[in-house]
């Protein structure tokens, strides 16, 4: 026998191996991926399920046990399986086996990059967006109070263009996409995480955790904490853990860089953190400073308002774009059904490139011991103009996915 066709066949026995915690079984006993498309046709449809342990191995695919066809599969840091379902019909159930690929493995199209406290990360060699953890060095002009790090910028279109600004003159604590809270109480003080020239409280970069690049998928993991500046020495009162996650997005409908964020927030000892009503404060999102003006930056919600009449009310995705080297580029930021009082009210910046989901305007909330919060939201980044049914699309494919269960 040829030594090619030996070493062919010693790979798909260590492939097996790897696969299954006891020795190979027949296919019959395979394990099996179990897709239900629920009410709505999906295109391009994506899942992640989490595999049991007994599920082993990286190089793995399904199969159609009905078709044949197979589909890839990326395996995460955490044991969850990504792939990218071309069709599924309303209704339809479809049945997968999950196999040991023995094909080479596939190129990682998105590359999550670290860089001592910095991630950049890009899709098929294109810049998406950078995670800032240690603070960069000051702009000029800019006060010492105003360090901070832990957020994402630049975040850019496909076509290369800037969507997001860090230290704008006019609100210098403003930082492509971050998160703080404004109005707060803890211990019997009132901390503001969000404007530090107050001096009352600040975000600080702690660590980042694990990245991972992938065929579809690249992400990292990161932690911040809040500090209480009014303690009588510098309190730490909330960590704050972000799992950034971005994809390799199907281009058929138009090309767009997507990522999600989710964070974690959980108060560190025994007192919560109150956060009383107030227009704006938690996760935040900063255009570029040439969109000051009330006429250069353009909004609009889910429910079809614009800039002025869509604050303060309740929205699924928000859309903020304006001109760069004279074409439309934007970003849209969708909120997750599970968010605390989805959808969440908004605030939408009167003059300037400013947008930010608000629960707090709804009545006071508490992060308590014992309970934290998570917020998820996702961002889509495009060239040109927002198309409000493409972007319900992509707001129902991310809060009703497809539902998946391995047996």
């Amino acid at each position: 026998m040829p030594i090619a066709r030996v070493a062919g066949l010693l790979v798909g026995v260590a492939a097996c191996a790897t696969l299954f915690a006891q020795p190979p079984t027949p296919s019959s006993v395979l394990p099996r991926l179990i897709v239900d498309a629920g009410e709505v046709a999906r295109t391009d449809a994506w899942l992640q399920v989490p595999l049991p342990p007994t599920v082993r191995g990286a190089d793995l695919h399904l199969r159609d046990e009905q078709t044949g066809d197979v589909v890839p599969l990326q395996i995460g840091p955490q044991r969850e399986a990504w792939a990218v379902l071309p069709s599924l019909p309303a209704e339809r159930t479809v049945r997968y086996r999950i196999e040991p690929s023995l094909k080479e493995t596939l190129p990682d199209r998105v590359v999550a990059a670290r860089d001592v406290s910095r991630v950049r990360v890009s899709v098929d060699g294109r810049p998406a967006l950078t995670y800032v953890g240690e603070p960069l060095r000051l702009p000029a002009g800019i006060e010492d109070v105003y360090e901070r790090g832990g957020y994402l910028h630049p975040v850019t279109t496909p076509s290369g263009r800037r969507v997001t600004e860090d230290y704008p003159p006019n609100h210098k604590h403003h930082h492509g996409i971050w998160a703080a809270w404004t109005r707060t109480r803890f211990a019997g003080r009132a901390p503001d995480f969000w404007n530090m020239g107050d001096r009352t409280g600040t975000v600080e970069f702690e660590r980042l955790g694990r990245a991972w690049s992938g065929p579809l998928t690249a992400g990292f993991e990161a932690r911040h904490r809040y500090m209480d500046l009014l303690a009588p020495t510098p309190t730490t009162a909330v960590l704050e853990d972000w799992r950034v996650i971005a994809y390799a997005w199907p281009t058929s409908a138009r090309p767009a860089h997507v990522f999600d964020l989710e964070i974690t927030q959980t108060v560190t000892g025994m007192e919560p953190l109150e956060l009383p009503t107030y227009r704006y404060g938690g996760v935040g999102m900063r255009g570029r400073h040439e969109w000051d003006g009330k006429d250069r930056t353009f909004f609009l919600t889910s429910t079809g308002r614009g800039r002025l009449p869509g604050h303060g009310t309740r929205a699924t995705w928000v859309h903020m774009s304006g001109d760069v080297d004279g074409q439309r580029a934007g970003i849209a930021m969708l909120s997750h059904p599970d968010n605390v009082r989805s959808p969440q009210p908004m605030r939408i910046h009167p003059t300037e490139p400013f947008f930010n989901f608000a629960p707090q305007q709804a009545g006071p909330l508490a992060i308590r011991p014992g309970e934290g919060l998570t917020l998820r939201y996702r961002f889509v980044v495009m060239d040109g103009p927002p198309d409000a049914a493409w972007l319900d699309a992509m707001w129902q494919a991310y809060a009703m996915p497809v539902r998946a269960r391995v047996e």
